[in-house]
């Protein structure tokens, strides 16, 4: 095995160096090695002091959370800052790029710390529900106190090195590598033979006062729930009130409590899907691409206009153009209304809101094509008489497969032409979906990849063979909901019961919001790319536009939205639903609608992962989670589904069949997984 940590050792001092790509990850063979290294430096005479640092870009990243999963390596992050602590010579980290999770929690451990003023630090285990886990809400408290260790704690967001909340935890700050100023500390603090462990530092403990009620203000946030916020202050609390070994205990506990903790497994789920979403076949096909400059939008509407907000946010020059003069006018009033909000709320400052309306311009004509690097292409316009112009243009659909299919005849360039769905707000939502028919260039997918990438987007390929993955999640879910709604529930209590199940709301809320017509458009050409039957003119949906209904936007809908604000129960819907209780409900009593609505969605996402319009199961939680408003902390319905056991969801198809059995009917991959005893994602630790 390759050598991960180099020693060199120079005028007294030995510069120990992690080395293992990518970014110095703590996997447990490179922490085995770094431990050696230390007691090699300790025992040897001609070594003084240390100095710890990272090769590349990073000090380091941290654990990779897939070890999470499993049962932790030895040497542990706690072992190895227990090691330097407690070493007979000053070791000082040198920090440059990032020290992140335990990487951070080995510098606290160090008797000093030079960095360089920019660096990254972070503590990220809040945001996976969990706690750091080698000794950082012990250490920390005791350099910067409660107050300062809290917020940036529980922020769990990266802080520079000179972020001034952080200003007695570095030693020294310096502007380049920070090296040499390590060395010159180690060797001084060598030469006077004295230097303080971070567990006998005092100074975070100097107002007593002042720590305790920084720990009672979090105390009334969180009103005593339990969990990860929860269990971080009571660490923060103990590292005043107890000895330091204790208070290590106590962490090392807790922590290993939440490795185990359902929400704690459902944010590392989600972490990991986030990152793996990115693998994609095309782009390590395309080699070297650069990212679309120039962004053309072709149409009109609310997804262009916060697109473009977007795209100006990222650096890129925008031009619009619309059907008519009108429509363009309207749609950059639009991106200038979004810009002046943000400018409003802080979001922006006046001198960025100015540089990226001056990135914007009205288009003119088939010319605009010429400069374009990326069309985004809303369907409502026609694609302007061209000849050549525009062929190295990505051209990106917004639309299902139909709509790609009839432009793809139309545009100069149909290779490089693919499909695209947004999620709104667009401007700050953070997953797109890209449809990626057969015979794209991989130069295509790779470019709008990295655009959106670079926007600050996770981005989820779909096979461009119907609708995107949400979609078809979404229409599975309210497909479901009318289909009992028709046998009896109340919309209302199938709102609720997708809010139990996690969603922030209802399908019929959802309903609502996008505007009722629209959805069953949305409906039927979704049961048309799938010669699925349309929906009855008796349904719920149907009746309610036929009464005039609406949606949200004219006042009502599925609810009633009344002058004043808010939303209630209609009382003719709650009639409507009476008089279809007996053509169902009774004859399913055992039916529990969370659970019918839960079966739908993963039967569909069978369906999915079946015909390989995504590429894996955990995309189709991402894009329930990131784009259709899942909670997080539950990690998505298909993790869902394996910690329920898929047994009982078959069990719960079967019964919901005799209602809709081109909803229910369990899908054969669904059989197979449970005669198999699998799941959709393998089991932690086996």
């Amino acid at each position: 095995m390759a050598s991960e940590v180099h020693t060199e050792l120079s005028d007294g001092i030995a510069v120990v160096t992690m080395d293992r790509p990518v970014a110095n990850a703590l996997a447990p063979g490179l922490r085995a090695q770094l431990a050696q290294a230390l007691r090699d430096a300790f025992a040897n005479e001609d070594v003084r002091a240390l100095v710890l640092r990272g090769a590349g870009s990073v000090f380091s990243s941290g654990v990779d959370i897939s070890e999470y999963d499993g049962p932790l390596a030895e040497p542990w992050i706690g072992d190895l800052c227990d090691l330097i602590e407690s070493g007979p010579k000053p070791v000082v980290a040198a920090l440059h790029g990032a020290a992140l999770g335990g990487g951070l929690e080995l510098a606290l451990a160090a008797h000093a710390r030079v960095a360089e003023a920019t660096t990254r630090l972070a503590q990220p285990e809040l945001s996976l529900g969990l706690i750091p886990g080698g000794g950082a809400t012990q250490r920390l408290p005791r350099l910067i106190g409660a107050q300062a260790s809290l917020e940036f704690l529980m922020s769990a967001q990266p802080a520079r090195a000179n972020d001034p909340r952080l200003a007695r935890l570095c030693d020294r700050l310096v502007p380049g590598d920070p090296l040499e100023p390590a060395r010159e500390l180690a060797r001084s603090l060598a030469d006077r033979a004295a230097w303080t462990p971070t567990r006998e530092r005092r100074r975070g403990f100097s107002d007593p006062e002042g720590y305790q009620r920084a720990v009672a203000a979090v105390t009334a946030r969180i009103k005593g729930k339990d969990g990860a916020e929860s269990d971080l202050l009571k660490c923060i609390e103990a590292a005043q009130l107890l000895p330091f070994e204790q208070g290590v205990a106590l962490e090392q506990a807790l922590f290993r409590d939440r490795l185990v903790a359902p929400d704690a497994l459902c944010r590392r789920h989600l972490y990991t899907a986030e990152r793996r979403a990115g693998i994609m076949p095309e782009p390590g096909r395309a080699g070297a691409v650069q990212p679309p400059m120039r962004v053309l939008m072709l149409g009109a509407g609310a997804e262009l206009a916060e697109l473009s907000v977007a795209c100006l946010q990222a650096g890129r020059l925008v031009d619009i153009l619309a059907p008519s003069t009108e429509q363009a006018n309207a749609t950059i009033s639009r991106i200038a209304r979004i810009l002046d909000d943000w400018a409003g709320r802080g979001r922006l400052t006046g001198a960025a809101r100015e540089a990226c309306l001056q990135r914007l311009a009205v288009a003119r004509g088939r010319e605009a094509l010429a400069g374009a690097d990326l069309v985004v292409d809303s369907g409502n316009s026609a694609v302007p008489e061209s000849g050549d112009l525009g062929a190295r243009a990505i051209w990106a659909v917004l639309g299902t497969a139909r709509e790609i299919g009839a432009r793809r005849l139309e545009v100069p360039a149909p290779e490089r032409l693919l499909g695209l769905r947004l999620y709104r707000p667009v401007q700050s939502a953070r997953l797109a979906e890209i449809l990626v028919p057969d015979g794209v260039v991989p130069e295509a997918v790779a470019g709008l990849v990295r655009l959106l990438g670079e926007m600050g987007r996770i981005v989820v390929r779909t096979a461009a063979s119907g609708a995107s993955a949400g979609d078809d999640l979404q229409a599975a879910l309210l497909r479901a909901a009318l289909a009992l709604a028709d046998a009896g529930w109340s919309p209302y209590e199938l709102d609720e019961a997708a809010r139990g199940l996690g969603f922030a709301a209802g399908p019929f809320e959802t309903a609502d919001q996008d505007g009722l017509e629209r959805v069953l458009a949305r409906l039927d050409l979704i049961g048309d790319l799938r010669a699925q039957q349309r929906l009855a003119g008796t349904s719920l949906l149907s009746t309610r536009i036929a009464a005039g209904a609406g949606g949200r936007a004219v006042g009502k809908g599925l609810y009633l939205y009344p002058a004043e604000g808010g939303k209630r129960p209609d009382p003719a819907v709650l009639a409507w639903a009476e008089g279809r209780r007996a053509n169902g409900r009774d004859a399913v009593p055992e039916l529990d609608p969370a659970r019918a609505l839960h079966a739908a969605l993963v039967n569909e996402a069978a369906r999915l992962l079946a015909g390989r319009v995504v590429q894996r199961a955990s995309d189709l939680d991402l894009v329930m989670v990131r784009g259709l408003g899942f909670a997080a902390a539950r990690g998505g319905p298909l993790l869902q589904a394996d910690m329920a056991g898929l047994l009982t969801l078959l069990k719960v198809m079967k019964q919901a069949a005799r209602l809709a059995p081109a909803i229910w009917t369990p899908h054969p991959m669904i059989e197979a997984m449970v005669k198999n005893g699998e799941g959709f994602f393998p089991r932690p630790g086996a």
